[in-house]
């Protein structure tokens, strides 16, 4: 039989304070990838073409109601991608019930894991010549404004969906780490 060895406080307090950092760490490079995110959509949105590839209709415009609340409805995951990681991070934060926060972030990587795993899968269905209209069952004519586009287009848009996996990724981790912060306070 074997006997589990219990921790002194001081060797729970330094695990603590340990969880805390890497949880603070995990939430703050979530924060900065949300920030550059975000600036990087505000320089596309002004006309900023670096990062897009060169197909002329790269940037989709908002044309009608449906387009405009789709624009608000991303709005507010940029606002809450951006605060939400931040806020936990501070006292003031902490006040934010544990299943929102906990659903913000699992949905907010969720979503970016299924973004970027989609373009990926949709560009190589593509690019492997397994269905000439990707995943999507839209050309590049369509998606691009060119039927044939360059390396740099093409290249751009992996790029593109490899950030919106990293992303997943560092909300998934703030999840695991928020989880385990909590679960292990409560424990103590």
């Amino acid at each position: 039989m074997t006997m589990m060895r219990r921790r002194s406080a001081v060797e729970f307090r330094a695990s603590a304070a340990e969880r805390e950092r890497r949880f603070h760490r995990a939430a703050m490079t979530a924060f900065l990838w949300a920030v550059v995110f975000t600036a990087f959509h505000f320089y596309w949105f002004a006309g900023g073409r670096f990062g897009l590839g060169d197909g002329p209709e790269m940037i989709p415009e908002t044309r009608t109601t449906e387009d405009r609340i789709w624009a608000f409805a991303v709005t507010s995951m940029f606002v809450v991608g951006i605060a939400l990681p931040l806020a936990l991070t501070r006292p003031w934060g902490r006040r934010i019930p544990r299943w929102i926060a906990v659903g913000c972030l699992l949905t907010g990587a969720t979503l970016l894991l299924l973004r970027g795993g989609a373009g990926l899968l949709d560009t190589t269905l593509r690019e492997t010549g397994l269905a000439d209209r990707g995943l999507t069952g839209l050309t590049y004519e369509q998606i691009t404004g060119d039927p044939h586009p360059s390396l740099n287009t093409k290249v751009s848009g992996t790029c593109i969906d490899v950030y919106f996996i990293v992303g997943g990724l560092l909300y998934g981790r703030t999840v695991l780490r928020h989880r385990r912060l909590l679960w292990r306070t409560a424990e103590g």
